[in-house]
């Protein structure tokens, strides 16, 4: 499972801190993007923007069309972070 923290939330916007992304290598970037694709993205989420130079996710979502706090605990229980593992390239 990733660990994550939750930085800022409003209802249609959510900022996590996903430490270990912030030291992935760029193949690990690139490992974790494809993973990623192949989860299956649910209605109601309008955008994922991660940002691995301050290790966190930015999601916009549709208030009261998904459960995003149960969204993201589904996908960081999926994820398999020792793929990712790595230092910078």
């Amino acid at each position: 499972m990733i660990s994550y923290r939750i930085l800022h939330h409003v209802p249609g916007r959510i900022r996590i801190e996903v430490p270990f992304i912030k030291n992935l290598s760029i193949s690990g970037l690139l490992q974790m993007s494809k993973q990623l694709s192949t989860i299956p993205i649910p209605e109601g989420i309008k955008d994922i923007r991660p940002n691995p130079l301050s290790g966190s996710v930015v999601i916009t979502y549709e208030h009261g069309k998904i459960d995003i706090i149960e969204y993201i605990k589904d996908v960081s229980s999926s994820m398999e972070i020792q793929k990712f593992a790595g230092g910078r390239d």
